[in-house]
């Protein structure tokens, strides 16, 4: 009995350390950081306010109520925004500011994408990024069991009127057990501490964004004292993201094509990635190194490209050290770096995936890139604070044997943003952003484009 009593107790005491050194990269949303529901606010902002305790027959975390017969708590929290963007650059979408689809002016571009590239401003307002989330905790005699899902309203049904086409889209859907975490959430690549205060709809080049930052996992975080804790995540594969894939090909004088994997129409994985990550959480802030990889399995035969090449499999790999260091106040500078060899579902920037083919030849080179991304946020006053944040990614460091600039115009070299901020919290659980936005995509031809935007953003949590 006793040896049974003293490992529920571990396993309880496991599952507290454990949570509260894996929510930052467990439990952030991937392109707001700063929000205020008692789960997914980020410890290194602090920058709104939620009750500090629970009303009579509230549940056991702020916010939370009992439900009866039971001992589940139970919460209702997100927010509501409405975003008013500007386009000063090409007019790219609404809510859009994505530095890797930029239309083009200069070497090799089509006249579809000079066009595309002449349409500038551009007014917009959306309500699509407001987002709710339900969270539950239940004590059992293994630790804390938690619950979290999460939607917003920003996917599109085309076959509804013009705004009023905004359809619930799930985010996160997971829950944990002591050490144990399974469900769709952030992957432990990611590190949401380090993430900027902004509202732009994606973050900064270099990191992990909000078109694969998002997957089913299974991860288990190991507690070793002291702050530092060692987590492993096993990863759904995002081979389908729409900005990348395990390869692209061409002929030289025609544009490169990502290709996907594909089995007739569906989209399968024949292994998943795994990742690694210890991290060091301290008074003065964190340290977080990750590795990722994983194989990807190329069928070119089933959509007749390289119909020679027909099976072949390469591997991926990743790497990141970032972290936070608050300074004075609630303060803080935040950034990090990113070494990728072919895991284009890592590193946003490498569009054109994991390999490049040169279909005249059968040449390929597995792509190369680095990057880095920084952030501060300083508060003036509890009412006020600012925010300016930079990233900068390079890749594609070698050639298949491209010369054309047709060919070389659909190949991006590198990508820089920036964003600067004002933020007016009035009282607590609001937020009104005015906020700057820059983009800047570079291909390999020398076409370039940038993009900006002026963004205002009201922002209220509940």
């Amino acid at each position: 009995m006793k040896s049974k009593l003293d490992y529920a107790v571990a396993l309880a005491t496991t599952a507290t350390i454990a949570l509260l050194a894996g929510v930052a990269h467990a439990q952030i949303t991937s392109d707001r950081a700063a929000v205020c529901t008692t789960t997914t606010i980020n410890p290194g902002h602090n920058n709104c306010v939620m009750p500090t305790a629970t009303a009579p027959g509230g549940g056991s975390f702020p916010g939370s109520f009992l439900i009866p017969g039971t001992n589940t708590s139970f919460a209702v929290h997100g927010y509501v925004e409405l975003e008013i963007v500007h386009k000063l650059g090409p007019y790219t979408g609404t809510e859009t500011f994505n530095p890797y689809s930029l239309p083009l002016e200069g070497s090799g571009i089509s006249a579809a994408t000079a066009q595309a590239h002449a349409a500038n401003g551009g007014t917009s307002m959306d309500a699509n990024l407001t987002r709710p989330n339900i969270e539950t905790r239940t004590p059992t005699a293994y630790g804390l069991l938690k619950t979290y899902i999460e939607f917003d309203f920003n996917q599109t049904g085309t076959s509804q009127l013009p705004g009023n086409n905004d359809l619930l889209r799930l985010r996160q859907a997971y829950g944990t057990l002591g050490p144990w975490l399974s469900g769709q959430t952030l992957s432990l690549f990611a590190d949401a501490q380090a993430y900027a205060d902004t509202t732009v709809g994606e973050q900064d080049a270099g990191m992990m964004d909000t078109l694969d930052v998002r997957r089913p996992q299974i991860r288990y975080t190991w507690s070793l004292g002291n702050g530092l804790s060692v987590a492993g995540s096993v990863e759904e594969p995002t081979y389908n993201n729409p900005t990348g894939g395990p390869f692209a090909h061409a002929a030289d004088g025609t544009a490169v094509a990502v290709q996907k994997i594909q089995l007739s129409t569906s989209v399968y994985y024949n292994w998943p990635h795994v990742v690694v990550a210890p991290e060091w959480d301290q008074p003065w802030g964190h340290v977080k190194f990750a590795a990722a990889g994983g194989v990807y399995d190329a069928d070119t035969a089933r959509t007749g490209v390289l119909a020679t090449q027909a099976r072949h499999e390469f591997a991926g790999y990743a790497f990141t050290l970032s972290g936070h260091l608050n300074t004075w106040g609630k303060d803080a500078l935040r950034g990090g770096v990113v070494f990728d060899h072919g895991a284009a579902d890592y590193l946003p920037g490498m569009v054109e995936a994991g390999r490049v083919y040169n279909d005249g030849t059968g040449a390929f080179t597995t792509l190369n890139a680095w990057a880095g991304y920084v952030n501060y946020e300083h508060f003036f006053t509890g009412q006020w604070r600012a925010n300016a944040a930079f990233g900068y990614d390079h890749e594609y460091d070698t050639n298949p044997g491209f010369a054309s600039a047709v060919t070389l115009a659909s190949i991006d070299k590198s990508h820089l943003t920036s964003e600067l901020n004002v933020i007016y919290s009035p009282v607590p659980q609001t937020d009104f952003a005015l906020e700057w936005d820059h983009g800047y995509r570079k291909v390999v031809s020398g076409a370039d484009s940038r993009d900006d935007e002026i963004a205002a953003d009201l922002i209220f949590y509940f």
